[in-house]
């Protein structure tokens, strides 16, 4: 078998599963471990698939509920980084924050951290302990279920709470976006969530490496015109300017 008609074939297996070990796939089709990780290596850099650990997840069906936020740390690391920076040097003396709890936003909190006279507001327990210790950060946790993987806390009790509250500035975290299906998440638990974020703030501004453009994810959020500005990782792609351009997006390069 030629490796692209092997590739179609763990493509086609991760669509019906969701997910793949790489100790089963390398058995399946009789070859060895380092052919199927060079295999999903490739996969992955070309967008249709995120490897996880030994395995990988269909970005088809879910980009991120199969991932723990441990595991989704590891990836694009330094362009999160670089967006955490951004973003915090957005943030004013006086300003309400909501952030989400995905990976990308806990390395905005590692970075509002040293603010002064600030509200953060989240529902993601990683986030909200990265802030711990902040003394010029007044820190409100959004309770309700606890989703282990994520290690955010969800359910009808936190989207009353957040609809209750006003804040000026909405960071979400975007695992997946493109100019035909808007915003996309890997977990339905979040659309509530996310709409109900958005419409508590006066701005939402999306934060996301430019590997999520043209993904897809298997839960709908909305349009990209829920956006007021989008920070990612520079240089930004001239498509993806473009599709930012074309919604009205300002787009902040980090």
């Amino acid at each position: 078998m030629l490796p692209e008609e092997r590739r179609q074939y763990i493509l086609a297996i991760l669509a019906t599963n969701g997910a793949a070990t790489v100790r089963d796939l390398a058995e399946r089709f009789d070859v060895s471990l380092v052919t199927i990780r060079r295999d999903l290596e490739r996969l992955e850099g070309d967008g249709l698939i995120i490897k996880a650990h030994g395995g990988a997840v269909s970005l088809g069906l879910n980009t991120h509920a199969e991932l723990r936020l441990t595991e989704r740390e590891q990836q694009y690391r330094n362009e999160k980084d670089r967006i955490g920076v951004k973003a915090a040097s957005l943030v004013q003396p006086g300003d309400t924050v909501i952030l989400d709890e995905g990976s990308t936003c806990l390395a905005i909190a590692r970075y509002l951290r040293a603010k002064d006279n600030i509200t953060i507001i989240t529902n993601g327990i990683r986030v909200a302990a990265e802030l711990l210790g902040g003394p010029g950060i007044t820190l409100l946790v959004i309770g309700g279920l606890c989703n282990h993987e994520s290690a955010m806390l969800y359910g009808a009790d936190a989207e009353r709470a957040y609809s209750r509250l006003r804040a000026d500035t909405y960071f979400m975290g975007i695992d997946a976006f493109s100019a035909e299906h808007g915003i996309m998440d890997g977990n339905f638990l979040q659309v509530n969530l996310k709409q109900t974020k958005a419409s508590a703030s006066s701005q939402v501004i999306g934060v996301a490496h430019q590997a999520k453009f043209d993904r897809r994810a298997v839960a709908r959020v909305g349009p990209l015109t829920m956006l007021h500005a989008l920070i990612t990782d520079g240089p930004v792609d001239q498509d993806l300017r473009q599709c930012l351009d074309t919604h009205n997006i300002r787009c902040i390069e980090a």
